[in-house]
């Protein structure tokens, strides 16, 4: 039986075999764990031990064989039931991305993105479980009638977010079975991997912060924001202050933005822009006087100002109903291009926010040391043309190696040198 107990060419976090898996994952239980072989139609080979001591039944029986798995969690008794679990053991998802027509290669380079840029924390141990993987975190003691409410809401949130990679919605039970390392898929007719990313088990307190982190209150009796003066913008801002994003600071960032409109519009729709104005000034909850006070500034910067009239009709419209109009609306209104959105700052479409988005997380990725997709997929492509002139010198130094032998050599699967073999013929 093939083993995975190192790969000469991988620069991935190391593999691990049958025994490290379940040793890494029910070491120190003392509660039971299951081992479990489907075979068809006919009833399946189930053995239940002491979480720590599952680990040895690997080498006594078949269980690298077709379809093996292990329990995550740990029960009281030798059912596999939830009402007799007693210890939560990880937390974990099952990612079917080949659904969605994404490869491997693209799924692990997005699982590293959202490890860069915190969205995800990152998995102690990933299964390559055929044509899918299956991620892992493993958790301190979280004992199964005290912490299953706040695991079933963690094991929600991992599931939203991942379902870019089509995470499975039925892979969230407490009795979930993965496959085990060093079996074989019998969909795939591949045999299955476990990569080992991290030793240490996450706290609940950890997890539970990154998972479902508090969101932030708003107070009712918020103070008031005036429109700032020209003298105000040359105040040193304060450093260090997390802004949140309320309707009220959603109104002064549109004013900001209609003062941009002015300076890099060729043609302003004056009559739209004063009264749009005027609805984001009522809204930060400016005195009537202070609303018409501003208005007038702003309707004397217009390169042609509106009569006095227009200003008092804007005032008396947004005091007879209570405007609200979405970022959508005002670009329409306004005939805001996706250049000048590109230099506003919340007045603008999804498309630019999405453009943002991405330069963000761009930054992030580059000052984390995350590579270029591009890259990434060089290096991949280089490692198969390792492993292609390493099987070509091993076939001309020991013709008599059979694929069995040389698979183990390289660290592959025997049907990849049967590929491998052919690819060299195609080349000669």
């Amino acid at each position: 039986m093939y083993h995975f107990t190192h790969n000469f060419f991988d620069t991935n976090p190391h593999v691990i075999s049958a025994i490290d898996l379940l040793q890494a994952v029910h070491g120190d239980n003392e509660r039971f764990a299951q081992l479990i072989q489907l075979r068809g139609e006919e009833k399946p080979n189930i053995v239940s031990k002491i979480g720590k001591a599952i680990c040895y039944e690997i080498p006594q029986s078949d269980w690298l064989g077709k379809d093996v798995y292990f329990s995550l969690n740990t029960f009281k008794s030798h059912r596999r039931i939830s009402d007799d679990c007693v210890r939560l053991n990880a937390l974990y998802t099952d990612l079917d991305f080949y659904k969605n027509g994404i490869d491997l290669i693209e799924a692990r380079y997005l699982i590293d993105e959202m490890i860069a840029n915190e969205e995800i924390l990152s998995p102690n141990i990933i299964i390559h479980s055929g044509r899918g993987l299956q991620l892992i975190w493993l958790m301190e003691f979280m004992y199964y009638k005290n912490y299953l409410k706040l695991w079933n809401r963690m094991q929600e949130e991992i599931y939203k977010r991942f379902r870019h990679l089509n995470s499975d919605r039925q892979a969230k039970s407490v009795t979930q079975i993965f496959r085990l390392a060093g079996s074989v898929s019998s969909r795939s007719k591949s045999i299955v991997l476990a990569e080992h990313l991290r030793d240490a088990r996450y706290s609940i307190g950890e997890m539970k912060e990154f998972l479902l982190p508090e969101l932030p209150s708003v107070k009712k009796d918020e103070k008031v924001v005036v429109l700032p003066s020209a003298e105000d913008d040359k105040k040193p801002k304060e450093k260090g202050v997390n802004h949140i994003l309320t309707e009220r600071s959603l109104n002064h960032a549109r004013l900001k933005d209609f003062e941009k409109l002015l300076e890099i519009q060729p043609v302003v729709n004056r009559k739209t822009m004063l009264f749009n104005y005027a609805i984001c000034a009522k809204a930060l909850g400016m005195e009537e006087k202070l609303i018409e006070r501003n208005l007038q500034i702003f309707n004397s910067k217009f390169y042609k100002p509106l009569p006095e009239s227009r200003v008092r009709g804007a005032i008396y419209s947004v005091n007879q109903v209570a405007y609200k109009k979405t970022n959508a609306t005002l670009i329409a209104e306004l005939n805001i291009t996706l250049e000048e959105q590109r230099q506003l700052t919340t007045i603008i479409s999804k498309q630019v926010k999405k453009e943002r988005e991405q330069k963000r997380k761009e930054a992030q990725r580059r000052e984390k040391g995350v590579r270029p997709k591009g890259e990434y997929q060089a290096d991949r492509k280089q490692l198969a043309n390792d492993r292609l002139n390493a099987l070509s010198r091993l076939m001309l130094e020991q013709p008599q190696l059979k694929n069995n032998e040389l698979a183990e050599l390289l660290s592959v699967h025997p049907r990849t040198i049967s590929r491998m073999k052919s690819q060299l013929k195609n080349e000669t």
